[in-house]
């Protein structure tokens, strides 16, 4: 009994006593209409008092037993529900496992069981839509995101993965709409951003795409994530070049692919089509500038394809040799013998046997395809026994290639085949080294 109770009852056990004092005579209680019952003052008092106390004691301790009774019921719901809680988890995570070790229909059969018991499991859904857009099933996994999300429309995650879902049944217009319904609860999630940025890529629209672009670069820190968001957006620039081509819309072509090279100034595609743009204009000059920049920036054997064109356009053979001779002296391996076959070739067709021939010697591995140009130089010039001298070369060159062995994987070559490569062990990958001397 609470200290506020025990002084009321005190206080009306004082006041029946005063009111007892001052009417010391007796109540007449009636029972019936034919019986009454004499009873004093006092005595009234006090039994009303103990029957108001018995009274509010009986209610007390029914309240506290409902209470109690309630709380029990509760406490009973949560430790039920936790213990489904903890038996969906532990099937979730069976599911997850069965799935990553290619059991899928035993995953798909765990997922389904916790649905059947839970159909708001949300991780639950979630799993199960990504499980049949994998296998094709694009209708069910729609569907089955689409109960996710009607679920918790604030799950970022749902929305991404049934955007995924209409983007895979090529419903492009739904996949963004709801990407974007995605990006409005994470606007700072470039996980997000980048598949915004796909759909619209997607759909054609490069202003789109120019947007969500900017976005991306204003959230993205890493400077190695930054350099690679660069690199796209030159590649952006690139395509909206190429669709105000298509548009006939010539000045804004060339300023995007100027906007694409100092983007990504190491990218082939926006220097070739800027040249071919101005040689088309006419504007030899400019189409060899921007050639000549772009094999200085990417290496390019196809810029030299443009240039040596240009200059045999304009009538300057000597401009074409001396570009290909800086190229040789600049070049390394291969990319050397490659260049060098293409000056030799120049300087033949010019008439330049002497030049032609010196070049080709100076190779220093050089291949079958040396080896042939050589001869038919040396035969020009009826010096046979030079001629014969390099054909033994390229066969003993043929002879010995078939005898080394290349990895098709990781380069390395060897003397000794084996049916794994000992470098990096990739299976059946070594083949002879006669197609790296040809």
């Amino acid at each position: 009994m609470s200290l506020r109770l025990i002084i009321t009852f005190i206080l009306f056990v004082l006041l029946t006593t005063y009111f007892t004092f001052l009417n010391p005579g007796d109540i007449e209680v009636r029972l019936t209409q034919d019986r009454t019952l004499q009873v004093p003052v006092v005595v009234f008092l006090l039994a009303s008092v103990l029957v108001g106390a018995l009274l509010t004691s009986v209610f007390t301790g029914f309240s506290r037993i409902r209470k109690s009774f309630k709380s029990f019921l509760k406490t009973r719901s949560q430790v039920n529900r936790t213990h489904r809680q903890q038996r969906w988890e532990k099937l979730f995570q069976k599911a997850e496992i069965a799935v990553e070790g290619g059991h899928r229909e035993k995953g798909l059969a765990l997922l389904k069981k916790i649905l059947k018991d839970n159909p708001h499991h949300i991780p639950s859904l979630i799993h199960l839509g990504n499980l049949y857009r994998h296998m094709g099933k694009t209708l069910k996994a729609i569907e089955t995101h689409q109960q996710a999300v009607d679920q918790d429309r604030v799950n970022p995650r749902a929305l991404q993965c049934l955007a995924e879902d209409f983007a895979a049944a090529g419903q492009t217009e739904q996949a963004i709409e709801t990407l974007n319904q995605a990006r409005h609860l994470e606007p700072d999630s470039l996980f997000i951003l980048r598949k915004l940025r796909q759909a619209y890529r997607n759909q054609g629209d490069w202003n789109q795409v120019l947007q969500i672009q900017k976005s991306i670069l204003s959230h993205v820190s890493d400077p190695q994530d930054l350099e690679r968001e660069k690199e796209y957006s030159g590649q952006i620039a690139y395509f909206r070049g190429c669709e105000r081509l298509h548009q006939q819309m010539i000045e804004p072509a060339i300023s995007e692919f100027k906007r694409a090279i100092k983007e990504n100034p190491l990218a082939l595609p926006p220097y070739i089509q800027l040249g071919d743009l101005y040689k088309e204009a006419d504007n030899l000059k400019a189409a060899i500038k921007i050639w000549k920049s772009g094999f200085q920036q990417t290496g390019s054997h196809i810029c030299l394809l443009r240039l040596r064109q240009a200059y045999e356009q304009s009538e300057k053979p000597d401009e074409v040799i001396k570009l290909y001779q800086e190229a040789v002296r600049a070049s390394r391996n291969s990319e050397k013998e490659t260049l060098a076959l293409v000056l030799a070739e120049m300087y033949i067709d010019q008439g330049q046997m002497e030049e032609a021939m010196q070049t080709l010697w100076n190779i220093a591995d050089p291949s079958i395809s040396a080896h042939l140009l050589l001869i038919k130089a040396h035969q020009d010039q009826n010096q046979e026994d030079k001629a014969d001298q390099v054909i033994r070369a390229a066969l003993k060159k043929v002879t010995s290639s078939l005898s080394r062995f290349i990895c098709r994987q990781c380069r390395e070559e060897f003397e000794q085949w084996s049916g794994v490569c000992p470098q990096c062990e990739a299976w059946d990958s070594l083949d002879t080294a006669l197609h790296q001397t040809l």
